[in-house]
């Protein structure tokens, strides 16, 4: 059983395996398109450095392009950014990178934003920003 009523499918603005099963285990019938932004460059000429707003302004750029691409079509752009204090941390680059910001995490409390936005044609339609705090 599907819950996704539109005539064709969502589009996922990702290619993530955690998305995918997120999106399939729930029953919605999509297609996954990787956005092709640079998402480092998004976020420095931003400005911005609170780690929610930078969540949510790459999931909405990931979703409008895509979009922009698929006219008619709802797509769904989404992305995550983990804190501690004030340090943003990225992707680690390979398992070393990994063990060190385990580390640096460990005994703290650190904060996972996580944000949402929805496309159309273009256009956002729908955004939101949720944060768990994990000690």
């Amino acid at each position: 059983m599907t819950i996704w009523r539109g005539k064709d499918p969502l589009i996922l603005a990702s290619q993530s395996p955690a998305r995918k099963m997120l999106l399939a285990n729930a029953g919605i019938s999509f297609e996954a398109v990787p956005a092709d932004i640079d998402e480092r460059s998004v976020q420095k000429n931003s400005g911005l450095s609170a780690p929610g707003e930078i969540a949510s302004l790459l999931a909405r750029e990931k979703a409008c392009f895509v979009s922009s691409k698929n006219p008619g079509r709802y797509v769904v752009g989404a992305d995550q950014t983990l804190a501690l204090g004030s340090r943003l941390f990225s992707k680690p680059a390979g398992r070393a990178q990994a063990a060190e910001q385990l580390r640096l995490l460990g005994g703290g409390t650190h904060e996972l934003h996580s944000a949402v936005a929805v496309a159309g044609d273009g256009k956002i339609v729908f955004s939101d920003v949720s944060v768990a705090r994990m000690t």
